[in-house]
């Protein structure tokens, strides 16, 4: 499994030069903190990562591996090898990127997370972006994670502007020969249309939750005496998601498919055993809880370029259903020239640095940590390229 890591560093500096040889003597109940370096990577400044910060890092990976596999999951040393090297190819455009002038603000990170979460919905919390970037495959926290892609970013814009320009405006040739070879994926299974009322509980407290479902749960039963008034609580939900308890999400479709029952199956079953316009009962999953009104049942349909895309089983059919095929196609089609810019011009910059920085290692720091094989791939690095010390 090769996991792309992106950690954070944060190596705060004993303030010892203002301290008395006698305030340090008085505080020998309290020894201080002994740090052991794995590595120092040094482009234009010798920044060291340390075997303690390691182990954390490799402990909060594990954990977030865990948090969505209903099988324990230990990472394997190759896994360890791969968050090291990727960390140490993190350090090393971090300092080129100082090296160049090219930064990214705070503000610029707390909007992208904005951003993000606005992406979720109404009343999306930075636990659920986190749980989103999980699922993605990313295990650092958030800000870090969201600052080395726009440090990326910012990279591309700088020194690639004509290829970013190019992948902004692709030709008609290329959109018709992407959705030539698009065609088989753009068949609308047999789907739903679909309203939803609910109430996110992750990141909540087992109080919170039980509140939160005691609410939901009443509103259920309301809407079975009177499913009229559905339109009630999809204002309330849209108006006022914080006074209501829950948020309205209109326009959403599901299909009839085995991919759609396997991610949501309480929410598949519901809605695949109703008639258009019925409502649900209360549904409860790993999101919170919910109530759905069904909508129009659309039929098993081949897609053209004008018709919209709900229904569809991609990212950008779920985020955005009246979008069109076309649109879907320009999105694609842009998405993967920039991961394959992406890509070449990571590879080139990353053995570039590789070569002209120092990286050190200590060998017998590693013990423990990787197994002999992956400990003998590292002190082979200069052979792949790198300007390696090994101490």
């Amino acid at each position: 499994m090769r996991i792309r890591s992106m950690i954070r560093h944060a190596f705060a500096a004993l303030p010892l030069a203002c301290m008395s040889v006698g305030a340090l003597s008085a505080q020998a109940g309290t020894p201080l903190p002994t740090r052991h370096p794995l590595v120092q990577v040094d482009l234009n400044s010798n920044e060291p990562y340390y075997v303690e910060t390691f182990k954390e890092d490799i402990d909060r990976l594990q954990t977030g591996v865990n948090a969505f596999s209903p099988q324990r999951i230990t990472l394997a040393s190759k896994d360890k090898l791969n968050i090291l090297l990727d960390t140490i190819d993190m350090m090393l455009f971090r300092q080129y990127c100082d090296q160049q002038g090219i930064k990214v603000s705070d503000s610029e990170v707390s909007s992208q997370l904005a951003q993000y979460k606005a992406s979720l919905g109404p009343g999306a919390t930075d636990a659920m972006v986190d749980a989103s970037l999980r699922r993605n495959g990313v295990f650092t926290d958030i800000k870090t994670y969201v600052k080395q892609d726009l440090l990326f970013s910012a990279y591309l814009r700088a020194k690639k502007p004509d290829d970013v320009k190019a992948i902004s405006q692709p030709s008609a040739s290329d959109v018709l020969k992407a959705y030539d070879d698009m065609k088989f994926n753009l068949r609308r299974p047999m789907s739903y249309r679909f309203t939803m009322l609910v109430a996110r509980t992750q990141g909540k407290s087992d109080a919170e939750k039980k509140s939160i479902g005691d609410a939901m749960r009443a509103i259920a039963n309301k809407l079975k005496v009177d499913p009229s008034t559905f339109d009630d609580y999809i204002v309330r939900g849209a108006v006022d998601p914080a006074g209501a308890g829950y948020q309205t999400m209109m326009n959403l479709v599901i299909g009839k498919t085995a991919d759609s029952k396997k991610q949501y199956p309480g929410l598949y079953d519901a809605i695949f055993g109703l008639k258009e316009g019925e409502v649900s009962d209360l549904i409860e999953d790993d999101l919170g809880y919910s109530i759905v009104r069904t909508g129009i049942l659309l039929p098993e349909k081949d897609l053209g370029l004008d018709d919209p895309i709900e229904g569809l089983t991609t990212k950008a059919a779920t985020a955005n259903p009246t979008a069109t095929v076309l649109a879907l196609v320009i999105n694609e089609l842009q998405t993967s020239k920039y991961a394959e810019l992406q890509k070449t011009t990571r590879d080139a910059v990353n053995a570039k640095l590789r070569k002209d920085a120092t990286i050190t290692l200590a060998v017998a720091n590693l013990s423990g940590l990787l197994d002999p094989p992956e400990i003998e791939t590292l002190k082979n690095l200069k052979s792949n390229g790198y300007n390696l010390v090994l101490q």
